[in-house]
Formats: structure tokens, sequence, C-alpha cells
């Protein structure tokens, strides 16, 4: 029987003991925003066209919409270990940390076909803004209760993944989707050359996302090898690999700068590094690395490390919690190793002034999951007895 999760503590009261991390960092940020609505001033309109940094393409208007996909998939986490609690959902491994990945979904389009790392909630919700009739939300959240009605593992395993997104679902911690990535780049010049039709731009690439511990894997090495051996033959291979280092893979540590050094300089790879904790250099990065992979002649790969911060719902957290002392951590969550810290200094501004809506810290999603479960649980319950 698992018991509830306490409510979160008041503002103010000592946090030192909290063990369960998502609070922490929950209550962290929800502070941190209050305190900036205080301090924003009324700008002008005219803000949600305007670029926010100087040759990064970025708008205030991206920006917001880009806050709103990360604090989308940072409630999701949250409301995924409430409804564990209750019996009512079977996944608690979190998105949170990787919200970066968010500048990804949006620079990418919806048909290039994504292998994405498993805490990929944040791409997930802003590429869902791409396709009409697409309600990210309830897919996911059925999906975390294990529902027959998922769209699609139906209720066998939860799943980043849709047919109109064009991302197969993966449910990989070990880079097993990284050979499959490679095989559809190579796949994409094929089907032309055959006068195979798939329906996708001519244009199209590839999308494969995966944590820097993956990249030690020997299906991993397999994936670059192949990918560097049909560039070197001047195959075209159009993918874009996304390594989201934060530098500790199920809570060993990846030595630093290992990612750089490794593939920096490596024959057939183009090499773009990001920090995934700043959206708008994130943002500006990205762009570069999507433009350049669309436009160059498709026989080079690209590389493209971003740095997510080590939040909560990890498949190591439990490791993670025992390897620290109680009293280290509140400090080895703070607010400042998060993507959704460091871009809420300008977003929380722009969704005050620019009249989308009032941002509200206490809004939670489960306002989107109640009424869903309440159609799909008895099935759902249905369905794991047979």
């Amino acid at each position: 029987m698992h018991r509830p999760i306490a409510p979160l503590p008041a503002a103010g009261h000592a946090k030192r003991f909290n063990l369960n991390r998502a609070q922490v960092v929950d209550q962290n940020f929800v502070e941190f925003v209050r305190t900036r609505i205080g301090e924003a001033e009324p700008v002008g309109h005219a803000v949600r066209t305007e670029v926010v940094a100087p040759d990064s393409g970025l708008t205030g208007g991206d920006l917001v919409e880009l806050f709103e996909s990360q604090i989308v998939a940072r409630h999701q986490d949250i409301a995924s270990r409430e409804m564990r609690a209750r019996n009512e959902g079977f996944y608690t491994i979190a998105s949170a940390g990787h919200e970066g990945n968010a500048v990804v979904g949006r620079l990418t389009r919806h048909t290039d076909v994504a292998f994405l790392h498993y805490r990929s909630g944040a791409f997930m919700a802003e590429r869902a803004r791409k396709a009409p009739g697409i309600d990210f939300i309830q897919d996911t959240m059925l999906s975390f209760a294990a529902s027959s009605d998922d769209p699609i593992a139906g209720g066998r395993h939860k799943a980043l993944g849709s047919v109109p997104l064009w991302v197969p679902p993966q449910t990989s911690t070990i880079a097993s989707h990284l050979p499959k990535a490679v095989g559809t780049a190579l796949s994409l010049h094929r089907a032309r050359r055959l006068g195979v039709e798939n329906s996708l731009p001519g244009d199209t690439i590839v999308v494969c996302s995966f944590g820097d511990a993956s990249v030690n894997h020997a299906v991993a090495q397999t994936a670059f090898n192949a990918a560097a051996w049909a560039a070197y033959q001047r195959l075209p291979v159009p993918i874009l690999f996304v390594c989201e280092d934060n530098g500790i893979g199920i809570s060993v540590e990846t030595p630093e700068g290992w990612i750089e050094e490794t593939y920096r300089n490596r024959r057939g790879l183009h090499y773009f590094q990001a920090n995934g904790l700043d959206l708008i250099e994130a943002y500006g990065v990205t762009r570069e690395a999507v433009a350049h992979r669309r436009l160059v002649p498709a026989q080079e790969a690209q590389k493209l490390p971003q740095r997510p911060g080590r939040l909560p719902g990890g498949i190591g957290h439990r490791l993670d919690a025992l390897a620290l002392q109680v009293a280290e951590l509140p400090g080895h969550i703070r607010l400042k190793m998060s993507p959704i810290g460091h871009p809420a200094h300008a977003a929380v501004k722009l969704v005050k002034v620019l009249g989308q809506r009032r941002f509200d810290p206490e809004n939670r999603i489960r306002v989107h999951t109640d009424g869903l479960l309440g159609s799909s649980s008895t099935r759902t319950s249905h369905r794991l007895a047979g």
C-alpha cells in the first residue's frame, strides 16, 4: 500500500529533512516564480515578435511557449508521482532536468522522425503544437495510467510516441534506439532513389536523443560507427544526434569533458554544443545545427550535446538519495540546476505582460487528469487484472 504524498510544506518551513525531491524542487521553483512575478514591469505587446537576444532568432512569444512546454512536462512529473501514490499511475521516471530539449521540439518539424530519450516530455509538448488535434497532456497521462486508451502503447508501457508526430515509441535507457535512428536516416535517401513513397518532405531529418551514459553502450558505438562509415562513403545520413549530457547516468558520474573530447573532432560528425539550462543559448545553437543539417550535403551526421540538470524521478533516484547525506539533499537539487529556473527570469515577465494568461504557479496538471482517469480507470484495471 503506497502512502499518499504529503502536501508541499508552507513557504519558510524547514525542508532540510524532506527526502521527496519532487516536492523540494517544486517548492523552490514556486517560491522563485512568486518573487519574480512581483518584480515584473509592464512592457509593450511588441515584445512578442521582438528577438530577445542578438542572433538567437528567439522572440518573446517563442520564449513564453517554450517555457509553457517545460512547465507542462514538469507538472506531469509531479502528477505521475501523485497518481502512483494513489495506485492510479504506474510510471514515475521524470523528464525533470531535461526540459531544455523543448527547443529541439520547436526547431525541428513534426515530420522529422524522432527517436527520443525517455526524458523528452518537454520536446513532445512543444512538437505537439505543430499538429492540430493532438492532446499531448491527455495522451501522456493515459500512458502514465497504463490505460488501454493510450493511443501509442495501449496500456502496455509508458512510452513517448505519436504516429502523427512521427515519434516511434521508445522506452530504451541503453541506447537501443540509436541503430534504428541511423537506419531510418539512411532509408530516407534510399526510399527516394527507389521511388518508395513515405509522405515525408525531401529534406526530412532524423532526430535522435539520448543521455551521456548511453554513449558508452556498444549499441550506441555501433550507431555512431555506422553513421560515420556511411558518411565516409558519401552516403546521405541526415541525422541530428542530441546528447543530453548532465554529467551523470544511473548515479554514476560521467568524466568532465568526456563527450566533447570524444566527439568534437570525430570524422563524419559535425559537432555543436549548447547549454540546455539556458533556453536562449540552446535555441540559437539548435537553430544553427538544424539549419546546417538540412542545407549541407547530407552525408555528414551531426551531434548536439546539451547540458541538462539532474532533478527528481530518474531510474537511479533511490541510489542518489542513499548516496547523499540527508543534509546534502537540498543543495543537490537547488533551483539553479533546473532548466525551467533559467528561462523563468525572462519568461515570467513576458507571461504576465503579454496578456495571454495569468501565470499561476499553483496550477497543477491534475486539472487535466481528473476527468480522464474517471473515464478510463475501469478499463485499465480490468485490462491489468486480465
